[in-house]
């Protein structure tokens, strides 16, 4: 198995961030795809608003039990094997919604595919820990949470585009997993031995690890932070904002992907800021103003007279999560070591993944029975709770966790 070197070639650093882009691009596209076009999905497969939600939302189901475990088998079988199996299922049972004729159809083939996206959301995030270390790495993981956001920026405007001329083609674009199967025989596998443990054996050192180092408290409190705010912010800017934009203001596919992009477009600008404002701010304080700007943007859309009061306020909300994905990335790629990366990066996953079907899911049934405009409100409250009740608690357990007492459950 080849060393990582701390410090790559120029010319192979340029070939690892191509690979990085490629892959987290094409991994975005797992939520992207949909939102431009589910109202006229829901037509077209003769389900109501709120059952489109669960097609959207269902792809994060085999991530919830699944994505430990593949980060297991990253650590065990190598990266590529498993990134380019990822890929394969990926784009094969995506395209082939393109065919599905109705709506349980299209939920079998979303939950295959969920599968291969299980793996890809997460693996920038690993392979910038195993090939950056030190201030690279933060900065390495800045253009990681760049390219996803970014891409989630210009594919619900290609979606938009793509859907005009009929509502299952978005899922064509899933195609473009192929090309990058094809460049994943790049990927480099990390410098440490595979595990030969079993998967929960490896998961039980991982963790008594941090117990040890003193980052337990840490870690876990990250996992609800993360699912909360990203079912939020996944269930209200991706799936009932174009409900919302339909229903209150008669927009098109395309006109609705460029109103969804300016949230992710907000995000990627973030994302790249993100490395330079942690050198002048704590993380926790960073975490703070990333949710202080999410409950902001999602007033401002619930309470918006006008369309462009609602364009900006997913762009304000855009930029609250891109403050605090690359601190969350950051965070579960150093905490523990190397040779633990990739299942304690899958575990963090699996929360993620939590927050991506219930947020969809849940959401579009809100919508269906408080209506559209108190759901972003009540998104906010949500938020608000998070910022009140995460880091007291955090703080507790650690103070718990020093003393040796279990920390809460």
């Amino acid at each position: 198995m080849s060393a990582a070197a701390p410090a790559p070639p120029v010319l192979r650093r340029r070939v690892l961030l191509l690979l990085l882009i490629g892959i987290s691009a094409v991994g975005q596209l797992t939520f992207a795809a949909m939102p431009p076009v589910l109202p006229e999905l829901a037509a077209a497969l003769r389900v109501s608003r709120g059952a489109i939600g669960v097609a959207q939302g269902i792809v994060a189901l085999p991530g919830i039990l699944l994505a430990g475990y593949l980060g297991y088998l990253l650590d065990r079988f190598g990266r590529r094997r498993v990134v380019r199996a990822s890929l394969l299922i990926f784009g094969t049972a995506g395209a082939a919604c393109f065919f599905a004729g109705n709506y349980w159809l299209m939920l079998g083939l979303r939950l295959v595919q969920g599968l291969g996206a299980s793996t890809l959301l997460s693996f920038g995030v690993v392979l910038v820990g195993d090939q950056f270390i030190g201030h690279s790495r933060r900065w390495a993981m800045g253009i990681n949470a760049a390219a996803l956001t970014l891409a989630g920026t210009l594919w619900p405007i290609l979606s938009g585009l793509v859907g005009a001329g009929g509502s299952l083609r978005p899922f064509l674009l899933y195609l473009l997993a192929f090309p990058v199967w094809l460049a994943a025989r790049l990927v480099p596998e990390p410098a440490h031995e595979p595990s030969p443990q079993r998967p929960l054996a490896h998961l039980g050192d991982a963790l008594r690890d941090l117990r040890a180092k003193g980052r337990l408290a840490d870690y876990l409190g990250i996992l609800p932070l993360s699912l909360i705010t990203l079912s939020v912010y996944l269930g209200l800017t991706q799936t009932l904002t174009p409900l919302f934009l339909e229903s209150e203001y008669g927009l098109t596919t395309t006109a609705r992907g460029l109103l969804i992009a300016l949230a992710a477009g907000a995000s990627s600008i973030t994302s790249m800021l993100s490395s330079r404002a942690s050198t002048i701010a704590r993380p926790a304080r960073l975490i703070g103003a990333g949710l202080a700007l999410q409950v902001v943007g999602f007033v401002a859309i619930g309470v918006a007279p006008a369309l462009a009061v609602v364009g900006i306020g997913l762009a304000v909300v855009g930029g609250g999560q891109g403050l605090l994905t690359p601190l969350l990335q950051h965070f579960t790629t150093s905490v523990g070591r190397d040779r633990y990366r990739g299942v304690l990066v899958g575990t963090w996953v699996s929360a993620n993944r939590v927050g991506m079907f219930v947020g969809p899911s849940g959401t579009a049934a809100l919508a269906a029975g408080i209506g559209e405009r108190p759901s972003y409100l009540a998104g906010a409250a949500i938020v608000v709770l998070v910022a009140v009740f995460w880091l007291p608690f955090r703080r507790l357990a650690g103070r718990r966790l020093r003393a040796g007492i279990p920390p809460v459950s």
